[in-house]
C-alpha cells in the first residue's frame, strides 16, 4: 500500500512500443465533449504539480541496450537519484564508492544542488507547456472505455499553429488516450508520429515518421498522480 512520502513504482524509458490490451466499446458516449474533457484533466493535472509533495521511488531505465535501476527521492531541489545495478547487476564495491562520492559532492556543493533545481524547473516548465496545448493542439472523440476509463482518440488539430519546435513535435502525435471519469486524471497515451516533422526545412534537422510515445500514470494517494512508465522511441 502506498503511503505518504514512500511509494514503489516503475518508470521505463524504452525502445519498444506499449502494448496495451484490447478493449471493449462503451454504450453511450458521456454528455460532456471530449474537448471539455481534456480541458478538465488538463487542469487537474496542472494543480496536481503545483503541489507541494515528495516521493520516494525505484525507477528501472533503458535506454538502448542498457538498463539501471535507480534508487530516486523528490526533493526542494529536484528527483536525486542513486544508481543501485546496472544491467541487472548490482554495483560492485568500487562503483557504489563512485556513487557514494558523486552524492557527496551534490550534498556539499550548493551551486551544484542549485543547477540540479534550474534543470528540474525547465524539465517542468516544458511539461507543463507541452500538457497546456492538448486541448488545443489536438481534435480529440470518444472511443469506448476500457475497465472503466473512458479511451479517446486523438489528431493533430489542422488549424493548431505550433510556435516552437517541442511543440511541431507534439502536434504530430495521433493516437489514443485513457483518462479516469471520476477523478478526470489521465490514465494512459499513446501516440504515433504521423509525419516527418522538419526545422528549418529539414537543414537543421528532422524526425521521421513513425516515433511512438506512450504514457502510464497511477493514482498514489487521493489528490496526486505518478507516472509509472515513459516509452519513447524516436
Amino acid at each position: 500500500m502506498a503511503k505518504h512520502l514512500r511509494f514503489g513504482f516503475l518508470i521505463l524509458i524504452a525502445l519498444s512500443v506499449v502494448l496495451l490490451r484490447p478493449c471493449g466499446l462503451a454504450s453511450q458516449p458521456p454528455g460532456e465533449p471530449p474537448h471539455d474533457l481534456v480541458k478538465d484533466v488538463v487542469y487537474n493535472e496542472l494543480q496536481d504539480r503545483g503541489r507541494q509533495s515528495f516521493w520516494e521511488y525505484r525507477i528501472e531505465k533503458r535506454i538502448a541496450q542498457q538498463s539501471l535501476t535507480e534508487e530516486q527521492v523528490e526533493t526542494q531541489y529536484g528527483p536525486i537519484y542513486r544508481v543501485i545495478a546496472k544491467n541487472g547487476v548490482p554495483l560492485d564495491q568500487a562503483q557504489r564508492q563512485q556513487e557514494d562520492s558523486r552524492l557527496d559532492d551534490l550534498l556539499r556543493n550548493l551551486s551544484e544542488r542549485e543547477n540540479l533545481k534550474n534543470n528540474y524547473d525547465k524539465d517542468e516548465q516544458r511539461l507543463e507547456r507541452l500538457m497546456a496545448l492538448l486541448p488545443d493542439a489536438f481534435v480529440c472523440e470518444y472511443d469506448g472505455e476500457d475497465g472503466g476509463n473512458i479511451r479517446l482518440t486523438f489528431r493533430p488539430n489542422p488549424s493548431f499553429k505550433a510556435t516552437t519546435f517541442e511543440a511541431r513535435i507534439f502536434h504530430g502525435l495521433a493516437g489514443q488516450m485513457w483518462i479516469d471519469p471520476q477523478h478526470k486524471r489521465l490514465v494512459a497515451l499513446k501516440g504515433e508520429l504521423i509525419d516527418r516533422v522538419e526545422f528549418g526545412y529539414g537543414l537543421l534537422g528532422h524526425i521521421n515518421k513513425g516515433g511512438v510515445f506512450a504514457i502510464h500514470r497511477q493514482r498514489v494517494s487521493p489528490t496526486h498522480w505518478k507516472t509509472e512508465l515513459i516509452d519513447i522511441h524516436v
